[in-house]
């Protein structure tokens, strides 16, 4: 009795299971045909035999599609998917696509329910492209035959490929992988049913979330890969803000060379003339603004020579082991209504009630003014009426180029940024250059460059006879003297041909009448001035000079205290009693 009961139990135990297992929804069947075009486009029917019980099958079922991913540079891969026709039980079936965060969603059936609980067979059939990958030695199909989205149970799966022309077993590499995400295990088998026709079949059922992913190698030259046009009109395609940023910066491109051949190069230049005269009414410093088209302390030092060589103040050298000293005597109150502008704003703006001025960075804020006043007059002189910047055009390019970019990257969405990051330097450096072509001179400033270059030809050219041997020259060559070196050492100075314009006096007159002629140049003194000769004065007022109004005109806070002394830096200032 006791063993009739057990084998009872267990015979109702068996058939409760038995009963369900067959009362649960699942999937009976996955079976999936992919055909390989040539062209590297691929035709995929999918067979689904699911059991419906009306619980969450009742009209159909759905079937999502990736259609979006990112490559290993971040750009956004956007695949085509054309649904082809859609069956139950081999019958056309009512459908519509729905539009996912990655991809899309195919669904089956319209509003009407199921006739029945029981078996159907779904059929899809659609069209999609760039699914292959093509490498160095060989082309592979990569592929997640059921994907792992789904909540039901695969009884079995299985996949049919066929390339476009037969292949031998022995060409083909096939592989597979069953389970959940990131799986490297396989429950599946592969064979090759006919030369370029091959077969994979699961071993074991498919649990909610696990897939079927399959990869079929095969020789190249069997299907044609895309071509780089192709590809970059993907790329393009795919990542929106690129296909705004890339044609953008092309016509950005365009607009500046356009807008350069008609602005940007200005008169042609004349022909130039050896000049022994700089032009009439202009400073060293405006020359060598308008040359340069900017300001440097060069221009500043410029004229500070100019008007020591006039009397209007004295420059002072105190050479020392470790760092000279450099100070400014002021000689004349003030400077007459015919000096230059720029001269005019300097002086005062220099010295105000002061009768020196020492070039040292406890005088920084001075030395700033100064400048600023110098800079303001340059401009106002010169810039528009000799060159003209065309700041229009520049204006145009700069903001059309940040709206650009910026629009450019809210439509990237993330996706794409290496690329759009380099067209934007790209853009960047395409401004940036033609920032600096586009300024022009006018017809006067043309005229005026032509002067200054003759100017500049005549004070770097060594010898006398080298000046005969040019077949442009104004006049004959004066001869090189004392006072002619030093009228001219300033314009010398602005246009950096200080020390051919030396050695054309020290050529002219010798070394020992240079070094006397320079000992009677009182405007420039101190105990180490002398040092070097007329050497040393040209090289002291070139780049020595230059080099400690920089230095003295920076801010506090530019520098460290480690190498600065009492005096330096930011603060300052005193107090007392009251």
């Amino acid at each position: 009795m006791k063993t009739f009961l057990r084998l009872t139990f267990l015979a109702l135990a068996g058939g409760w299971l038995l009963s369900a297992q067959a009362d649960y929804e699942r999937i009976l069947s996955f079976h999936s045909e992919i055909e390989i075009f040539a062209d590297s486009t691929m035709e995929v029917t999918e067979h689904i035999t699911v059991r419906a019980l009306h619980r969450n099958i009742r009209r159909g079922i759905y079937r999502d599609f990736p259609t979006r991913y990112r490559d290993r540079l971040g750009n956004r891969v956007q695949v085509g998917f054309e649904v082809i026709e859609v069956l139950r039980d081999g019958e056309p079936e009512p459908w519509f696509i729905e539009n996912q965060i990655n991809g899309v969603r195919i669904n089956t059936g319209d509003d009407s329910y199921l006739p029945r609980p029981g078996d159907y067979t779904f059929s899809i059939r659609y069209r999609t492209n760039r699914q292959l990958g093509f490498f160095e030695e060989h082309d592979e199909l990569y592929w997640n035959v059921t994907g792992l989205g789904w909540a039901f149970r695969i009884e079995e799966a299985s996949a049919e490929v066929r390339l476009p022309e037969p292949v031998p077993a022995e060409s083909l590499r096939l592989i597979s992988f069953t389970g959940p995400d990131g799986s490297e295990t396989t429950h599946a088998r592969a064979e090759v049913l006919d030369p370029g026709q091959v077969r994979f079949d699961t071993t074991r059922p498919l649990n909610p979330r696990e897939g079927l992913t399959i990869a079929v190698g095969f020789p190249k030259g069997i299907i044609e890969p895309p071509s780089l046009t192709r590809r970059a009109g993907w790329l393009l395609w795919d990542n929106r803000g690129l296909l705004l940023l890339l044609p953008a910066t092309l016509l950005i491109l365009v607009f500046y060379i356009r807008e350069w051949r008609e602005k940007g190069r200005g008169p042609d230049k004349g022909v130039i003339i050896a000049r022994y005269e700089p032009p009439a009414g202009y400073s060293p410093a405006g020359l060598r603004w308008v040359v340069r088209r900017n300001y440097d302390q060069r221009c500043f030092s410029a004229d500070l020579v100019e008007l020591a060589v006039k009397g209007k103040l004295k420059i002072e050298r105190e050479k020392s082991m470790f760092r000279d000293r450099w100070k400014l005597v002021r000689l004349a109150p003030a400077l007459e209504p015919a000096a230059p502008p720029s001269q005019q704003a300097l002086f005062p703006a220099l010295f105000g009630q002061d009768q020196e001025v020492e070039l040292k960075k406890s005088n920084a804020t001075r030395l700033q003014g100064a400048m600023s006043k110098h800079t303001d007059a340059l401009r106002k002189r010169y810039r528009d009426h000799y060159i003209n910047f065309n700041g229009k055009t520049l204006a145009i390019g700069w903001l059309s180029s940040i709206a650009i970019v910026i629009l450019s990257f809210l439509l990237a969405g993330g996706s794409g940024m290496l690329l759009l990051i380099g067209l934007t330097v790209i853009l960047a450096i395409i401004n940036i250059v033609f920032s600096g072509l586009m300024p022009a001179p006018t017809e006067r400033g043309r005229k005026l460059l032509d002067q200054i270059e003759g100017l500049k030809l005549y004070l770097s050219v060594a010898e006398r006879d080298e000046l005969r041997a040019l077949k442009q020259v104004e006049g004959d060559n004066p001869q090189v003297t004392p006072e002619r070196f030093e009228a001219l050492l300033p314009y010398a100075l602005a246009l950096d041909v200080e020390q051919a314009w030396t050695s054309r006096l020290t050529r002219a007159v010798g070394e020992a009448a240079a070094d006397q002629a320079r000992s009677r140049m009182s405007w420039y003194a101190g105990s180490g001035a002398a040092v070097g000769g007329l050497a040393g004065l040209s090289k002291g007022l070139g780049s020595n000079l230059s080099s400690t109004i920089s230095s003295s005109s920076s801010p506090p806070g530019s520098s460290s205290g480690s190498g600065g002394s009492s005096g330096g830096g930011g603060g300052g200032g005193g107090g007392g009693g009251r």
